[in-house]
């Protein structure tokens, strides 16, 4: 009886558990609002019908009756529909993942970017910020970020602040859309991203930084995002984003998520 007991009550802990990450994940997100609109349509319908019924109105019951019937069976395709672009990140981001146990079992620390080129960016975005030109700026983790790269234009160039800065300023070629940089590498240019769908992102924010937030919700991206209205530098990873960034505090950032280890004195 008491086995029986736990057992309830653990069963009950983990589906509040997974009902309640469900809810903050959907929380911001236009498919919550789909939600609560099919939940208010069911909740109408099965009154209308209910009164209808008590009523005595023989064919407006037989309507909604069946219409509650239609609903229902339909139902698994319509959440299919909703939850499509949270199913396609869910999968993307297991199909791209290079590895998903590799964090687990791997005893040595894994470096995305080494200090030197931590440096070269962070010297880039100042300058950019200065000059108040507009920049998008992706550095690639651990999920591979190769299908963005295929909508712009690839390069395979060391990480170096002029070269950064030369291709972000107008009138280059490659200054609209993002940079993206892979194991010190700079691998791309006039990447197009996706933009968020998150409603409580700020009205302040436009393209520029929606697709900055929008690639660190279907990736473990960072991005750094250069506003051309007033040079305001921003950090978004994981769908959040942090502004008025100082070059010190990008620095340290960068280094903490890109577990950069600290080259030798000689290449610094």
């Amino acid at each position: 009886m008491q086995i029986s007991l736990i057992m309830a009550l653990t069963d009950i802990i983990i589906v509040s558990i997974l009902i309640y990450y469900g809810l903050l994940l959907l929380r911001a997100t236009r498919a919550m609002q789909l939600i609560l609109g099919i939940v208010f349509i069911a909740i109408i319908l099965n009154l209308a019908y209910t009164l209808s019924e008590s009523l005595g109105f023989v064919m407006l019951s037989w309507i909604l009756k069946n219409t509650v019937s239609i609903f229902g069976l339909s139902l698994p395709v319509i959440l299919v529909i909703i939850f499509q672009p949270e199913l396609r990140r869910f999968i993307g981001t297991l199909g791209t993942r290079r590895n998903l146990f590799r964090g687990a079992f791997n005893l040595f620390e894994i470096s995305y970017l080494s200090q030197t080129a931590i440096e070269e960016i962070v010297k880039s975005i100042m300058i950019l910020s200065q000059s108040r030109i507009g920049a998008l700026i992706i550095i690639e983790r651990e999920i591979s970020l190769e299908p963005f790269l295929e909508t712009g234009v690839r390069l395979d160039s060391q990480i170096s602040y002029e070269l950064i800065v030369t291709i972000l300023t107008p009138p280059s070629l490659l200054h609209d859309g993002a940079i993206l940089i892979k194991n010190n590498k700079l691998v791309g240019a006039r990447v197009i991203l996706p933009l968020t769908d998150n409603l409580s992102i700020s009205k302040d924010f436009g393209t520029r930084h929606r697709a900055g937030i929008g690639i660190t919700e279907e990736s473990d991206a960072i991005s750094l995002i250069v506003s051309e209205k007033d040079g305001r530098i921003s950090l978004s990873v994981s769908g959040k984003i942090t502004t008025n960034l100082t070059s010190s505090e990008v620095r340290e950032m960068l280094t903490v998520m890109c577990k950069a280890r600290r080259e030798k004195k000689s290449e610094l």
